[in-house]
């Protein structure tokens, strides 16, 4: 599909994510000026709703419901047979250019009595779009009006007028910002501020992270002793466990009872051993942060592998997949990248990407970082440049989403085993 698309997490208060928004764009808006709008083109049908009903919901936003970017022809169009999804799991998305004409109206209200919910953003008149806020359930808030005390009078006299309407703080890029403003309002919040590392004063990297760490390099070695292997896992509960029920899953097949942690290790095999370390580690590294900085990590990692051939890579997939699983490792160690890098061993390639954005992998993670916040403009010359298709990228991104659902869904079936 000719379609450039990332989710967006939206997280309360708590910093736990209760929805995501897509931003989209339709083709390459560089090559073809007339689909500049992204959205646009084909303004009767969203191609986000064609990649939701093919791919699933589930790939995208592991069950939480998602922001859905539409346009007025796309109401008089009846959104409600373009998307399969429940109600509850997809919220109409409006901007400033939507009509307030009669017959606009009359389609939101036949869509809300159907269960749908409807957001709207970059309002700029509280008068003229009454009849759409009074149908609308989110109101998206750029927290950088706060500096201009006209345009934070306009919102805030709108959020007086609809007292239903809950608000989504956008641009929410530092945690310094997130905890002012989650003292002040309630509401959901978007922005990079989940991902900035936290490395103000001393930072000792507890036991178990330093367990983890040690597992990882452990293997870094192309010829890594199962013996080394097995003392670090033995030392940690959780990697024991996970390890057995591994090597005791269908995928595996174990044909004989384990005797010790050696020999589980033994029994998978250097390759399954390194794959099984690489994935789970990174899991449980960031067990105490948001869910989301996991998630990206290992979508990064996938899309990071997917796109080496792309980027005339094709021998460096492994090393680009461990460059997007450390990309935010910085956060997870809550200590400066160049420090926690050093923490794991990484290769130089590696390094001088995530610290210094320069070297051969830096082009790849430039890119997933240009795409994960809808750069378009900047992505489409990559594009361009490189003689990548648009629909090569949606492939890569989409592989990655449905391989980290399937290793989530994969693990907590093992866990109600």
């Amino acid at each position: 599909m000719d379609l450039l698309i990332t989710p967006v997490p939206l997280f309360d208060k708590e910093m736990s994510v209760e929805a995501y928004y897509f931003r989209l764009q339709k083709g390459n808006d560089i090559i073809h000026a007339s689909r500049a709008t992204g959205i646009l083109d084909g303004a009767m049908n969203s191609p986000a709703f064609e990649m939701l009903n093919a791919i699933g919901l589930e790939a995208f936003t592991m069950g939480k419901p998602i922001f859905v970017p539409v346009t007025n022809y796309m109401l008089l169009a009846g959104l409600e047979r373009q998307c399969s999804q429940p109600p509850d799991k997809v919220i109409f998305l409006l901007d400033g250019e939507a009509s307030v004409d009669e017959p606009y109206i009359n389609a939101m209200t036949r869509i809300k009595g159907l269960g749908y919910r409807f957001g709207i953003q970059k309002i700029t008149n509280a008068e003229v779009y009454a009849p759409i806020l009074k149908l609308c359930d989110y109101i998206f808030l750029d927290h950088r009006i706060f500096d201009h005390a006209e345009q934070l009078r306009l919102r805030f006299d709108i959020v007086k007028m609809y007292r239903h309407l809950s608000i989504v703080f956008t641009h929410v890029h530092t945690m310094d910002i997130f905890q002012v403003i989650k003292g002040k309002y309630a509401g959901l919040f978007e922005g990079q501020f989940y991902r900035m590392p936290i490395t103000k004063g001393p930072h000792a990297a507890a036991p178990l992270q330093t367990n983890l760490i040690q597992l990882l390099n452990s293997v870094r070695d192309e010829h890594f002793e199962f013996e080394d292997v097995a003392k670090i896992i033995q030392r940690d509960t959780a990697l024991t466990i996970s390890l057995l029920r591994l090597v005791n899953s269908p995928a595996i097949g174990a044909r004989e009872k384990i005797k010790t942690i050696s020999h589980a290790v033994t029994m998978l095999g250097q390759q399954e051993v390194r794959k099984w370390v690489t994935t789970a580690v990174s899991k449980m590294l960031g067990a105490d942060k948001p869910a989301e900085i996991t998630r990206l990590s290992l979508i990064r990692a996938k899309m990071c592998e997917a796109l080496a051939p792309k980027f005339n890579m094709r021998a460096e997939a492994g090393g680009l997949f461990l460059m997007g699983l450390f990309s935010v490792l910085d956060a997870i160690l809550e200590r400066p990248m160049e420090e926690a890098l050093g923490m794991v061993l990484v290769s130089d390639a590696i390094r001088e990407a995530l610290v210094e954005q320069k070297g051969p992998y830096y082009p790849v993670y430039q890119f997933i970082l240009q795409y994960e916040g809808a750069s378009w403009n900047a992505v489409s010359r990559t594009l361009i440049v490189r003689d990548i298709a648009a629909g090569d990228v949606y492939s890569a991104y989409t592989e990655a989403l449905c391989w980290y659902r399937n290793l989530i869904e994969g693990q907590a079936e093992e866990e109600a085993e």
